[in-house]
């Protein structure tokens, strides 16, 4: 599986989903619905902020679908059956997806962020309706362009392999936190690093 955890804070975030909207085919979904309710498609950076808080949440998940990738997600619906109070849910699926977690800040404390999906070799384990008519060759490439705007065009740090945004090294540098595992490490760390440009 491709991974990439990163830091990244409300202006690093929306300056990235514009990139993914403007310079990409994806269309960006929740990972999973809302209590009886549909799952929600965002197809600007405006409908997804008006859905999400960037600024002052602590965690969102996500999940890109790129119809060069695979022609469509598999959107399944789930009604669990042993609660007191029935419910119903959708989520979405699909080896060609690619999941994108925004992490937030809280109390002072980064959360990382993360990019990732399945490989070819991975996904031979999955059922075969959700590995069927994923393009792989075009999902390394889509997944390089974004990794490469990550870490390139707009990581001014990284702390181990992990790279940090603009505002969010900003915000390190005023005396954030990133988390990383159950430790939170703050500016002046040996594990800090700028990024030479």
């Amino acid at each position: 599986m491709a991974n990439l955890d990163f830091y990244a804070l409300g202006d690093d975030l929306r300056s990235l989903l514009a990139f993914l909207y403007a310079e990409t085919d994806v269309v960006i979904y929740e990972l999973s619905s809302r209590d009886n309710c549909e799952l929600r498609s965002f197809h600007s950076v405006a409908e997804l902020t008006k859905a999400f808080d960037l600024d002052t949440h602590t965690t969102t998940h996500l999940k890109l679908w790129s119809p060069s990738v695979m022609a469509r997600p598999v959107i399944r619906r789930i009604e669990p059956t042993r609660v007191l109070t029935p419910f119903f849910r959708y989520d979405i699926r699909g080896a060609g997806l690619m999941q994108f977690y925004l992490g937030g800040v809280q109390d002072g404390v980064i959360h990382h962020s993360h990019f990732g999906h399945w490989n070819e070799p991975r996904a031979k384990y999955l059922p075969e309706d959700l590995v069927r008519d994923c393009d792989w060759a075009a999902l390394r490439r889509l997944s390089g362009k974004i990794q490469r705007h990550i870490r390139g065009k707009r990581a001014t740090f990284k702390r181990h392999s992990r790279p940090v945004l603009q505002q969010a090294g900003e915000m390190v540098q005023q005396g954030y936190g990133r988390l990383l595992a159950a430790t939170v490490h703050r500016a002046g760390s040996p594990a800090f690093q700028k990024i030479g440009r």
